[in-house]
């Protein structure tokens, strides 16, 4: 077998056979009903399961590239929703992240 053979059977998750690798197996969007993926999505696709990499990539970028219209009327992504968390919890206390090295707000802790 040729080592471009070997990288395309591992990005389809099969070995030499073709037959799938049982640890690149991976259930998608099982139970998933929020983003309606299977129901008005422009590529419908419903719960199913792929060893291949690329069906992996491709079925992430559409959970990460769906939004959802929430009770104030704004249409909303993931960034949106992690960002508008990230915003809250910043605002619950303002010096959470103080004691971290890296933040503009870092304060050594004083000698003991």
């Amino acid at each position: 077998m040729t080592a471009d053979q070997d990288v395309d059977n591992d990005a389809n998750g099969v070995d030499s056979n073709g037959t799938a690798l049982p640890y690149a197996q991976v259930a998608m969007f099982y139970d998933g009903n929020m983003f309606g993926r299977s129901k008005d999505y422009a590529y419908p696709e419903a719960s199913n399961t792929s060893s291949s990499r690329w069906d992996q990539i491709t079925s992430m970028a559409k959970l990460l590239t769906r939004t959802q219209t929430l009770a104030d009327n704004n249409d909303y992504d993931l960034w949106d929703c992690v960002f508008t968390i990230a915003k809250w919890v910043v605002q619950q206390n303002p010096h959470i992240n103080d004691n971290e090295v890296l933040s503009t707000n870092y304060t050594p802790p004083s000698p003991s």
